[in-house]
C-alpha cells in the first residue's frame, strides 16, 4: 500500500517515516485523503494534540489512543494491528524517562513499520524527535508555503507634466 500525505510526501507500507511539517499541511493531507477511509488508521498522541481537533472524523476511519508516558506509548505500539500508525510526537513523554527510553520507542516505531505505515510527526524538531528520526527509513521536512509578496507602496514624488500642455490642465480633452 502506498499513499500521498502531501504532494512531496509519499508513504508506503513497511516503512517508518519521520515528518516535520506545519500543522495545516498535515491536516490537509489527513482530511482530504480517500485512502485513509479504506484502512485501519491509528492516531497516537500524548498529553496534548495539536492535530486531533482539526481531523475530520468523517474522512478517516480512525482510532485514537493517548499515551501519557513513554511506556504507555511503547505498549500501544507493540499491541497495534493497524495498517497506518500516525504518532504525534509529544516531547513531554520523555522528560525524566532517560535516553534509553527514547531509543526503545524508536526501535518500537521501526519494528511496527515493518508491517505497517508508521509516521512520527512533529511541527518542530526537538532532541528526542531527532534521536528517533535517526532510525527512520525516510525523513520529510516541509516548510509552509511562502507568503505572497505585499504590494509595494507608491512613493509620493513629483508629477511629470508634458512640456506642451499647460500645468493647470485637469482633463484629457487636449490629447
Amino acid at each position: 500500500m502506498q499513499f500521498d500525505l502531501h504532494p512531496s510526501v509519499t508513504l508506503a507500507s513497511g516503512t517508518f517515516s519521520a515528518l516535520v511539517a506545519p500543522e495545516e499541511l498535515v491536516l490537509a493531507g489527513l482530511n482530504d485523503n480517500p485512502v485513509l477511509k479504506r484502512f485501519l488508521f491509528l492516531f497516537i498522541c500524548g498529553n496534548y494534540s495539536r492535530l486531533l481537533s482539526g481531523i475530520n472524523r468523517r474522512s478517516v476511519n480512525i482510532e485514537v489512543r493517548r499515551a501519557f508516558t513513554a511506556f504507555q506509548l511503547l505498549t500501544i505500539l507493540r499491541e497495534s494491528y493497524h495498517t497506518i500508525i500516525f504518532v504525534e510526537h509529544d516531547p513531554g513523554l520523555y522528560e525524566g524517562a532517560g535516553e534509553e527510553v527514547v531509543g526503545q520507542v524508536a526501535q518500537a516505531l521501526k519494528s511496527a513499520g515493518q508491517g505497517s505505515v508508521v509516521v512520527l510527526y512533529t511541527p518542530a524538531e526537538d532532541p528526542a524527535f531527532s534521536d528517533m528520526a535517526q532510525l527512520a527509513d525516510r525523513f520529510f521536512s516541509l516548510s509552509p508555503p511562502p507568503a505572497p509578496p505585499l504590494p509595494r507602496a507608491r512613493r509620493a514624488g513629483k508629477i511629470r507634466h508634458p512640456v506642451d500642455l499647460p500645468r493647470g490642465q485637469t482633463t484629457l480633452e487636449g490629447f
